[in-house]
């Protein structure tokens, strides 16, 4: 048991993973970025609470203690699911000289010392950037935080014992609903998205006014007092970091930990030995689906095709789809808090810029998925080189879809800001032409990315999960930075200068489209053709 524990930690942590080395360095720095944008946000939201709240560092750490806990709750339940419930390697782990109990008390350990592993990678950064807010860091302070990395992965790996049976038995039902789960997570990501924008907001305004409303002081100190309980497990948490009530901390930390561990495996012990039996049998869907694409013409059958690959593709789906129809919902958010800085800090007539920076990030954010036109098929790509189609005419197709998709997420984008009046007529011509050609140029950049690395290898559950959609990200990030900065800069430095940033805006867009078009169609056919799948 413990050498398929060391197997399976290696595979997952070691050094010698399948991944290539420009995808493990891609994923590292997209992975510093995110920690850096977070730990910001805890530097700036606990210097601003602890300047305007009369608060201990105690009580206010368990505001940044829950969201860890409910983070990793988040985690460990996926885990739980994908090891024990939903593992890819079951027919192999079934002819190991390992009885499926002692299967099923591995699969426990290695989530346990995940946990710990990101336990370790997030509480230590956020809690001491958190005490140098709020100039609490001693000794003692860094040897609580040792020891909170060590009881903090209990309470969510109890919760996450609990928690993956019942979300599997929902997602069961919702199986054939995908558009449900769709609405659900939309749902789920607007409103988060809504409180970011509020808390960012909350910041903004404390650095522009160095005050707060009084409403909103009530807001965070009547959270601040709620959160700091006995029904919280972050409350006992707090208490062993800050060496306050210590032993309240640890009694309160360890038995409700007990207690969800020890029920929680009694229940999942049961559950797991039916559904490794039923995978083993074979236990699946049965029966057979009939296509409805035979009766269509080529151009129809692919782009029914493409657009069925999106919804049924959990990263298209989700972060595809979801971010696109999100999409209005963000810019709505993030227009109003970027011309609220940008007045402070430049003057009105701001909101122009801040329009075409907005909408240009999160045209590149749809648009980076164009990179996966072709590793989307995967093992299935031969039968792309088969069917009478010419190669340049499939990838026209599937990029369509991805246009149209952009275009859905523009267009509605653009009637959200006319029927507010956030810019006027002439900008909103300016920002709907240069940010189309500039869909049509992501996606066509897309197209050349995945055409040099298609990337068939097999993934996860056929996830479209590569390294591609992070050079696109990039690439599509600088654009869009070019694009806000001379539309906020251009009006403020030269006459005549909102004529300029528009032209510049559609000329951007305009080279950016015809380059790539251009590479598409002399290199395109040559290359799908060395492609082997």
């Amino acid at each position: 048991m413990l050498e398929f524990i060391r197997l399976q930690l290696k595979l997952k942590w070691g050094l010698n993973r399948n991944n290539s080395k420009k995808n493990a360095i891609m994923t590292a720095v997209a992975a510093l970025l995110a920690v850096a944008i977070a730990l910001a946000l805890v530097y700036g939201l606990s210097f601003v609470l602890n300047s305007t709240i009369a608060v201990t560092a105690k009580r206010l750490s368990v505001l940044f203690l829950t969201i860890l806990i409910i983070g990793l709750t988040v985690a460990a339940t996926g885990m739980q699911m994908n090891r024990l419930y939903r593992p890819g390697d079951i027919n192999i782990t079934a002819r190991f000289p390992l009885s499926p109990f002692k299967v099923f008390i591995s699969y426990l350990i290695l989530n346990y010392i995940d946990l710990m592993i990101y336990s370790a990678i997030l509480l230590l950064p956020i809690m001491l950037v958190f005490g140098w807010a709020m100039h609490c860091i001693t000794f003692a302070y860094v040897m609580g935080i040792i020891l909170g990395i060590i009881f903090m992965p209990l309470i969510p790996f109890g919760l996450s014992v609990f928690l993956a049976i019942p979300i599997m038995y929902i997602n069961s039902l919702l199986k054939r609903h995908n558009i449900v789960k769709l609405i659900i997570f939309i749902v789920l990501l607007a409103g988060l998205f809504a409180l970011y924008y509020y808390i960012l907001t909350v910041l903004a305004k404390f650095f522009i006014h160095r005050n707060w409303e009084e409403g909103t002081l009530g807001i965070w100190l009547s959270l601040l007092n709620w959160l700091d309980g006995y029904y919280n497990p972050a409350y006992y948490l707090g208490n062993i970091i800050f060496f306050e009530k210590f032993w309240i901390g640890i009694a309160g930390i360890v038995g409700i930990s007990a207690i969800l561990i020890v029920g929680g495996i009694a229940v999942a012990r049961l559950v797991y030995q039916k559904i490794r039996t039923k995978e083993l049998d074979g236990g699946g869907e049965v029966g057979h689906r009939n296509s409805k694409l035979d009766n269509y013409g080529s151009s129809r059958a692919i782009l029914k095709h493409t657009f069925l690959d999106i919804l049924h593709t959990k990263a298209y789906s989700y972060f595809y789809l979801g971010v696109a129809i999100s999409t209005p919902v963000m810019v709505f958010f993030c227009n109003r808090l970027v011309s609220m800085v940008g007045e402070a800090q430049m003057g009105e007539g701001i909101n122009f810029g801040a329009a075409m920076l907005v909408v240009s990030v999160f045209m590149a954010l749809i648009g980076s998925f164009a990179a996966t036109i072709l590793s989307v098929e995967g093992k299935n790509f031969y039968i792309t080189k088969m069917i009478p189609v010419p190669y340049r005419k499939q990838l026209i197709l599937k990029g369509l879809v991805n246009v149209a998709v952009s275009f859905g997420a523009l267009l509605v984008s653009v009637i959200v800001m006319s029927a507010l009046k956030f810019i006027s007529a002439t900008e909103i011509v300016v920002l709907l032409f240069s940010q189309m050609l500039f869909s049509i140029g992501l996606v066509l950049n897309g197209i050349n990315i995945n055409l040099v690395n298609p990337n068939l290898k097999p993934k996860a559950n056929g996830e479209a999960e590569e390294i591609n959609i992070t050079y696109m990200l990039i690439i599509g990030l600088l654009i869009a930075a070019v694009f806000g900065v001379f539309s906020i800069i251009m009006p403020k430095i030269m006459q005549n200068g909102s004529t300029y940033a528009y032209l510049i805006n559609i000329g951007l867009g305009l080279i950016y489209a015809v380059v790539n078009f251009l590479v598409f169609w002399f290199t395109a056919r040559k290359r799908y053709r060395k492609i082997e799948g």
